[in-house]
């Protein structure tokens, strides 16, 4: 079964997921985040800089907005480059099988990449690590910041409500009513645990809604996304001045230029006008998606604010 993305659905419609006692016991949070589950949803929420594609086109031929992730892409490790060592090693038969009924074998790489190519395995390790130096190195620290402060919180919350409480209240489409634990999807099924417990991912990168994998090893996986703290900084103002800051550190997230002005609080001219003058100085990119132009803050940015 591929990761599935919740989406909206009416009241009571989606995944049923049936805790037994055993199952409530061995229920646990992510002892740190995890950077493969990190980078996966960040490339399927699309917003990355293009100018990246180069050096990151296997992982956005094999993740793609809108469409199911491959389960291939399963590893809770916290350390990188071991999650991506498991990754690699996955079975040329799933992988293959998986890529057929999920992309289709529509590239010459894929064709590769389904085939087990040991070229293709090379590529994708590469795209791997530039995808992690580029879309999340710049902010690693502050997810590592935010992951720690949720799980703080959440252990407070359990251990002063209890623990469906704390199931219940991760996110809005995500509720609890003993004995089961119910995630909005856009059709019904009803899993049993089976004394396997879960672990729950808490994600600061890219996840917008909250997704399962059900069929992972050792146990399934429940991911919610995390606002992620904003960056300090504020002696910036002193340079940049007020207004300029406030559009550095709202560009943290991908924004269109509409978007961008009525967070900072001013005008569309405005609001292009900063992210002209700090794209020409490095610290953002922007890039046209349909009709909207979306600025983002870059590396260089990111080491602005920090």
């Amino acid at each position: 079964m591929p990761i599935v993305m919740s989406e909206s659905a009416p009241k009571g419609r989606g995944l049923t997921i049936l805790f037994e006692l055993e199952d409530l016991a061995r229920t646990r949070f992510a002892s740190a985040p995890l950077p493969m589950y990190e980078l996966v949803f960040m490339m399927h929420s699309g917003n990355w800089d293009r100018l990246l594609l180069p050096h990151i086109r296997p992982l956005a031929e094999l993740i793609r907005p809108g469409r199911f992730i491959p389960d291939f892409f399963n590893s809770a490790r916290p350390d990188f480059d071991d999650a991506v060592r498991q990754v690699l090693e996955v079975p040329s038969t799933r992988v293959r099988d998986q890529i057929a009924s999920m992309l289709g074998t529509t590239s010459p790489w894929l064709r590769s990449f389904a085939a087990g190519t040991p070229t293709s395995r090379q590529d994708l390790k590469s795209a791997f690590n530039s995808g992690f130096r580029d879309l999340l190195g710049p902010n690693w620290p502050q997810t590592r910041q935010g992951f720690d402060a949720e799980v703080r919180l959440r252990s407070s919350q359990a251990v002063t409500r209890g623990l469906g409480d704390l199931l219940g209240h991760l996110h809005p489409s995500i509720s609890w009513t003993s004995p089961a634990l119910h995630v909005e999807l856009g059709w019904d099924t009803e899993i049993s645990l089976r004394g396997t417990g879960m672990l729950i991912v808490p994600v600061l990168n890219g996840l917008t809604r909250p997704a399962v994998s059900m069929f992972a090893e050792p146990q399934p996986l429940l991911f919610y996304p995390v606002t992620a703290p904003q960056p300090s900084g504020a002696s910036l103002e002193l340079a940049l001045g007020r207004t300029r800051t406030l559009v550095l550190r709202a560009l943290t997230s991908e924004r269109t230029t509409t978007e961008l002005a009525k967070h900072v609080g001013i005008s569309l001219p405005t609001a292009s006008q900063h992210a002209t003058a700090l794209r020409t100085a490095g610290f953002v990119s922007t890039h046209r998606n349909g009709r909207s132009v979306r600025h983002r803050l870059t590396r260089r940015g990111w080491e602005l604010l920090n």
